[in-house]
């Protein structure tokens, strides 16, 4: 079950990346969500997610695989997936990305997004 709920979120969250839509993407975070991305400060709200992606370059697309997903209580997952973001030009960036899962009301939104480097 909480594999499939992660497969889900990411899911809308690479069709929103590939398709260059920032708002798509802010609709499975949090109001509230705390989201360190690539940037080195770290952000709250998922209008600080829908302006950090609407400043990634077209043509960027990521693929992911699930490492884990677990339940931690009947309204929180916390997911943990290896993506590999490839920009127009080819170039491939390997990140880990950890995101934890919160229920609210009949949706699964990120509360807590943090993207670390994979190791080579």
């Amino acid at each position: 079950m909480s594999e499939h709920v992660f497969a889900g979120v990411l899911a809308a969250w690479k069709h929103g990346i590939d398709v260059h839509d920032p708002a798509e993407i802010g609709a499975v975070f949090a109001e509230d969500t705390l989201f360190q991305g690539a940037h080195p400060e770290p952000t709250r709200g998922r209008a600080s997610v829908v302006e950090y992606y609407d400043g990634q370059p077209a043509g960027l697309r990521v693929d992911y695989q699930i490492i884990d997903a677990r339940r931690s209580s009947d309204d929180v997952i916390a997911g943990y997936a290896a993506a590999d973001f490839t920009y127009a030009g080819g170039e491939v960036v390997r990140r880990h990305v950890t995101m934890v899962l919160e229920r609210r009301g009949d949706r699964w939104l990120v509360g807590h997004y943090h993207v670390s480097l994979k190791p080579t």
